[in-house]
């Protein structure tokens, strides 16, 4: 397979014929990619090129910004699919894969797009087709048997399919929330449940808070998630796993509605563990006659649990190493690696997208006259007011000992300039307590936004610090 790899003025970037076989070959900015490309847009490790072992050639986005365009088909962070020689793949605006059978190489052709989950489909594709070719040579007599066995190999083959799917997804995937919702389908996908969610315990507010819900309309939510509150209680303050018919499960307040009057039909609730402690709850049920949930749905949701809390884990580190310990927000490499990422989205949709940098005004006066740790107070008090003034899609990081820096997507200068406004005048409200004593904050902030000269993310960084500079040449309290 011929690999070519142009950039948008049709400059090679490379062009080779790699081993697609085995693990065959990765395409990222890292020096461990097989394929290296320095270019904006691509992250470290981007695609992986591979035939599987049916003989297919197949793609996984493994965590480009923001997904792979194949044929102008979007393929997420995490997904693998198959694709076919020659067709056009965009890893960025400005990078582009196409690919071409050489010589005498044959390529299977497609029935159709298969996407991630992967293994689950193949795998029963191949036992249906085998027993489909069984039935073709043995007397029709034996037929009902060969179902009842083809029915029960299935049943396997989809749990063991579903718990390497979200094993092969918990290295795919980086999207923790999407992570969450892939292992809640291949929950229901194997227990024959309709519904699922995942809960976890807030060690701050001290309660079990959703995390991720899969095909709940929302007006069952409340009443449905009301009438089996205990039963998630008790499973998590417990940690017995509770599974069978919902008449099984009945509100010992009998006040209070419980599973069954509300329709559901059959439960199960197993709960998240971290070493020996429970820190959450999986649940799943259905409002099907047909689909009653058995012990046997206990082993593969506490499988499905095992992995949700490896994910929970994994998370909370990468938490720790993107997160700035005193202020709660995010640290200066994560800032630089979203300013990246949103700078080229901003390049390649034609989107604003404006930085706003904030100096804390003669900070280390306050630092000298009231010691380290109410330097520290201020610090977080700092920003918890920043994190509150940020819409969804904004990011809000500690940049250096006493500035702060705040990324606007999709944000042109006058609305920068009103955000600002809004942060200055709350920095202008914050107070700290020192004993008798109320230390008010101040700060200098410089703004810049995209223009025909920011042709980089560094550009944008630079027009920021050069307008922070006036503002505190101006003498701070200011905005520039």
């Amino acid at each position: 397979m011929k690999v070519l790899i142009t950039d948008k003025n049709g400059q090679i970037l490379y062009e080779g014929s790699p081993n697609l076989q085995g693990d065959g070959i990765v395409i990222g900015s890292g020096n461990d990619c097989d394929i290296q490309l320095n270019k904006m847009g691509i992250s470290r490790r981007q695609i992986q090129l591979r035939y599987n072992s049916d003989g297919y050639l197949t793609l996984q986005d493994l965590q480009s910004p923001y997904g792979t365009v194949i044929n102008g088909k979007k393929i997420l962070p995490g997904f693998v699919t198959t694709i076919q020689p020659g067709c056009f793949i965009e890893l960025s605006d400005e990078v582009f894969v196409s690919l071409q059978l050489e010589g005498n190489e044959n390529s299977i052709s497609l029935e159709d797009d298969r996407f991630f989950p992967f293994f689950l489909n193949s795998n029963e594709s191949f036992v249906r087709k085998s027993f489909a070719t069984i039935r073709s040579k043995i007397p029709r007599q034996y037929y009902p048997a060969l179902s009842a066995t083809e029915g029960e190999i299935v049943t396997r083959i989809k749990e063991l399919s579903a718990v390497l799917e979200v094993s092969y997804a918990l290295n795919s995937i980086s999207s923790f929330p999407r992570l969450l919702d892939f292992t809640l389908e291949m929950a229901i996908n194997v227990t024959g449940g309709e519904r699922a969610v995942m809960l976890l315990f807030n060690e701050e507010l001290g309660r079990l808070e959703t995390v991720a819900m899969v095909n709940f309309v929302n007006n069952e939510i409340s009443e449905d998630l009301q009438a089996t509150s205990f039963l998630v209680s008790r499973c998590f303050d417990t940690g017995e796993s509770l599974i069978g018919p919902s008449h099984n499960f009945r509100n010992p307040n009998e006040k209070l509605k419980g599973p069954e009057d509300v329709g559901i039909l059959s439960i199960a609730i197993v709960p998240l563990k971290e070493m020996s402690n429970n820190i959450g709850v999986l649940y799943v049920d259905t409002k099907h006659s047909g689909n009653i949930m058995t012990s046997r749905t206990d082993q593969m949701l506490k499988i499905f649990a095992a992995q949700a809390s490896v994910a929970i884990n994994r998370t909370k580190m990468y938490h720790s190493a993107t997160t700035d310990p005193i202020t709660g927000v995010a640290n200066e490499n994560l800032f630089m690696q979203r300013l990246a990422e949103e700078f080229c989205r901003s390049q390649r949709y034609r989107k604003d997208i404006s930085l706003i940098l904030m100096d804390l005004d003669h900070f280390s006066v306050i630092n000298e006259n009231y010691g380290e740790n109410t330097g520290n107070r201020v610090l977080k008090e700092v920003g918890k007011m920043f994190r509150s003034a940020t819409r969804i899609h904004d990011l809000v990081a500690r940049f250096g000992a006493d500035s702060f820096a705040m990324l606007l997507p999709e944000t042109p200068f006058a609305g920068a300039m009103v955000a600002a406004n809004k942060l200055k005048l709350s920095l202008s409200k914050t107070k700290v307590r020192s004993g008798n004593q109320t230390i008010m904050v101040t700060g200098s902030f410089g703004i810049s936004s995209s223009s025909a000269a920011t042709t980089k993310p560094g550009d944008l960084l630079k027009l920021a610090e050069k307008s922070l500079k006036l503002a505190r040449k101006r003498g701070g309290n200011q905005i520039a």
